[in-house]
């Protein structure tokens, strides 16, 4: 460990902190420990890449033997679970838009009552709705579902 702990500081030699700034400041500390992590990152890489180039090769060598399937049928007999599936999918898909624009709205609002860039975060968060919205209308036409419009407002 203690010639990790050199090697490291060999490497990151390039900046120098002042001790009283680096005694009193937070900041200075965490930025230091950045530094060195990401040099330790660095270093092993391409270590990372030769594991997960590996790993990558195992899986592929495997997924033949994985697509046997006792029945030779890929989704169980049943036809309708893709269908499920990508409908499922067109669900969750809709309502996360639908969040992602109540979200970027609030966060537009906040920004505009602290006196901060507001305008993207709004017209982001409007475009997620309006898109969750054509979503949600050309799911409920596939499902041969009327969409009622109420023009009584209410009354």
């Amino acid at each position: 460990m203690n010639s990790l702990s050199r090697w490291v500081g060999v490497r990151t030699d390039a900046y120098k902190i002042d001790d009283e700034v680096y005694e009193q400041s937070r900041a200075a500390r965490i930025g230091e420990r950045a530094i060195q992590l990401a040099v330790i990152v660095r270093a092993i890489e391409p270590l990372l890449v030769v594991t997960i180039t590996a790993f990558l090769m195992v899986i592929a060598m495997a997924h033949p033997a994985l697509a046997q399937t006792p029945g030779g049928s890929i989704f169980g007999g049943n036809d309708q679970s893709l269908g499920n599936g990508v409908r499922e999918a067109i669900k969750w898909g809709r309502n996360l838009l639908f969040l992602l624009g109540v979200v970027r709205v609030g966060w537009g609002i906040f920004n505009l009552m602290t006196e901060k860039a507001w305008g993207r975060q709004i017209i982001g968060g409007l475009l997620c709705l309006g898109f969750g919205g054509a979503v949600s209308l050309i799911y409920s036409f596939s499902q041969g579902n009327a969409v009622n419009l109420d023009t009584d407002l209410g009354n």
